[in-house]
């Protein structure tokens, strides 16, 4: 299994930057992984504006609050970039800072070309969900690449930036099998795998039986615990949520199933709230 060489890390310049710790763990992950990483931020661009308004345009000042909206976003662009690149060359990981310019409506076309074109891209979710997390579901969705969810909520903040503890969310079917063998190289560097299986959620029958996952992660020198979760009534993604505290695992490894809900508004329950609010680090493959 090839080792991860080339990573991206999606930063936000509007409504608000992305905190400097998401910054500082991405370039740790990379770090760890010997990977190294680039900045990619949109920044928004004035002709993409209006010059049209409304006609209650003399209640609001329209063109002043394009010009702060504009004038924040470059702001906090540039910030992004300059810590990026200083945290990112002090690990000796820096490989290049992007900026493109973009409309109101930020397309997701250009995080996903470049996404494409990397081994790993890391994709900070911020508290307040909009945008960035349509852009989220795109790069899983059609990257065609795994990328790893970033918690950027403060109260959420990393003690550390270790992924030595990492559990396995296993249901037996193609996309937790393609997340599985994505994140290989990450499994065989922790100190504690765990693979657990949440009953009740899917009907597991006809598969093959826990020790043949458990062979097949030997031959690549991944030992591992197996476990089964009753859910209960609970939704599926409280029960990952609290069974990755109770296990203090620092890295949840998981399929994402559906599809993006900017093409079909379809997604699995534990997609949709990993995807809303992951509870820690999330890697992802689709």
């Amino acid at each position: 299994m090839p080792a991860y060489k080339d990573t991206l890390l999606a930063l936000s310049s509007y409504p608000d930057a992305t905190p400097d710790y998401v910054i500082d763990q991405a370039v740790a992950i990379a770090d760890r992984l010997g990977a190294g990483i680039s900045g990619l931020v949109q920044v928004l661009e004035r002709k993409s504006f209006s010059k049209s308004y409304s006609h209650g345009e003399w209640l609001i000042d329209v063109p002043s609050m394009i010009d702060g909206a504009l004038q924040k976003s470059a702001d906090s662009a540039k910030a992004s970039l300059e810590r990026f690149e200083k945290t990112a060359k002090a690990q000796g990981v820096f490989r290049e800072k992007l900026l493109e310019a973009t409309s109101p409506l930020p397309s997701s076309e250009h995080i996903v070309e470049h996404a494409r074109q990397r081994d790993l891209t890391f994709l900070p979710v911020p508290e307040m969900i909009g945008l960035d997390e349509l852009f989220n579901e795109a790069v899983v969705f059609n990257s065609g690449r795994p990328a790893i969810l970033l918690p950027a909520i403060a109260e959420k903040g990393p003690k550390s930036f270790a992924i030595d503890r990492v559990v396995v969310a296993w249901d037996f079917g193609r996309a937790a099998s393609r997340a599985l063998a994505d994140a290989i190289p990450i499994l065989k560097m922790a100190s504690d795998v765990r693979i657990v299986t949440f009953s009740k959620e899917k009907k597991f029958r006809d598969h093959l039986p826990i020790t043949d996952l458990e062979r097949h992660l030997k031959a690549h020198g991944v030992d591992a615990v197996f476990d089964t979760v009753d859910v209960n009534d609970r939704p599926i993604g409280e029960a990952i949520e609290r069974y990755v505290t109770a296990h203090k695992a620092n890295l949840l490894v998981m399929g994402a199933f559906g599809h993006s809900r900017m093409l079909e508004f379809i997604l699995g329950g534990a997609t949709r709230s990993v995807l809303s609010a992951p509870p820690i680090p999330v890697f992802i493959s689709h």
